[in-house]
């Protein structure tokens, strides 16, 4: 929890009642390498902040499983189309490593901004910054070769070159295992 609240505190003063209230409302949770905490088909009714850990997105296209996205420790994570609109979720986010998380429900957080609006505050600039991270990697993605995605990738993100799957890392940048193999060699 205490992660959490300092992750918080990096973008918006934390009052006292705010900080209170998450404590009440979240639950610090472990869960093991392999677990999902979303899966296509179920709605998405929980928030989760990574404490410790590294978590995929992914999805089935074709029976084949593609790496949509990984995240690090110091992430908010879901499957974002399935809790924001409260349909099914269309992939998955396994957990590649035993991880800690805050687990809060979309009511709860809904009831916290309600309560304490500076976590409004906190959401639009989590929502900013995670939006021009994705709008800089993605930006000319697709006409990119395969070297300068992974030249984006450690730019981006250089931690997840340490932490995640290499296989996980080839499907999220659209090449084979072998390819990226043959960059990072050289």
């Amino acid at each position: 929890m205490e992660e959490f609240l300092a992750f918080i505190r990096n973008y918006i003063e934390l009052s006292l009642e705010a900080e209170a209230t998450i404590r009440s409302v979240g639950k610090e949770i472990s869960k093991k390498k392999g677990e999902l905490i979303a899966e296509e088909g179920k709605t998405s009714k929980h928030m989760y902040f990574l404490a410790s850990g590294v978590a995929r997105t992914y999805l089935y296209l074709n029976g084949k499983d593609i790496t949509h996205w990984i995240s690090l420790e110091d992430s908010l994570i879901t499957s974002w189309y399935s809790y924001v609109q409260e349909k099914p979720a269309s992939e998955y986010v396994e957990l590649t490593e035993d991880s800690r998380l805050v687990q809060i429900s979309k009511q709860d957080w809904e009831i916290l901004y309600q309560q304490h609006p500076e976590l409004e505050r906190f959401s639009r600039l989590i929502l900013e910054q995670e939006m021009s991270v994705i709008d800089e990697f993605y930006k000319g993605y697709y006409f990119l070769t395969a070297k300068q995605k992974y030249e984006l990738l450690i730019s981006a993100a250089p931690q997840i070159i340490q932490r995640a799957n290499l296989g996980h890392i080839a499907s999220m940048l659209g090449i084979t295992q072998e390819t990226l193999s043959r960059i990072r060699g050289k």
